[in-house]
């Protein structure tokens, strides 16, 4: 099973990760419910069995321990483990919904997805200093934009 190393955050019940997967970005964007305290963490790492199970849309479980977070997809296979970079004053359970994508969304997503090009070789990204890669996290999860899986739906219409 490989493994990879990335960011994870989670605040005002949206979750960011960022996965450098065979030299290309992978990103999740997922809505959270029954979080109570934020978290990030610097160091998580990503498991999964194929890379065709980072795309797409994704539900999840997770636990939120004092130091870490442990998050598996529902699917089964793929998984996220964390130490977390601020302790947390209790455990809990969280589970979320969302999409793995391999385009960074920071801006407001298209009101109208049936107008938007499809592109099929999305933008690599650049940033390979992790502070960087937290910093560009961090902006989208303070962004007030709801996450909307659009970029899934136009890729499913263009089959």
């Amino acid at each position: 099973m490989p493994s990879v190393r990335g960011f994870v955050q989670c605040s005002n019940d949206r979750l960011v990760g960022t996965f450098e997967v065979d030299g290309s970005p992978r990103y999740l964007y997922s809505d959270v419910k029954t979080l109570h305290q934020p978290f990030e963490s610097g160091e998580a790492t990503l498991t999964y069995d194929n890379i065709t199970q980072l795309d797409g849309h994704c539900r999840w479980t997770g636990t939120v321990g004092k130091a870490n977070i442990l998050m598996d997809v529902v699917s089964g296979g793929v998984s996220i483990a964390a130490p977390l970079a601020a302790k947390q004053p209790s455990s809990h359970f969280i589970l979320g919904e969302g999409a793995w994508d391999t385009v960074e969304r920071i801006s407001p997503p298209q009101k109208n997805i049936s107008n938007v090009p499809v592109n099929p070789s999305p933008p690599h990204d650049a940033i390979r200093d992790p502070a960087l890669k937290a910093a560009r996290a961090k902006k989208l999860l303070e962004s007030k934009n709801p996450i909307i899986m659009y970029a899934v739906q136009i890729r499913a219409a263009a089959h």
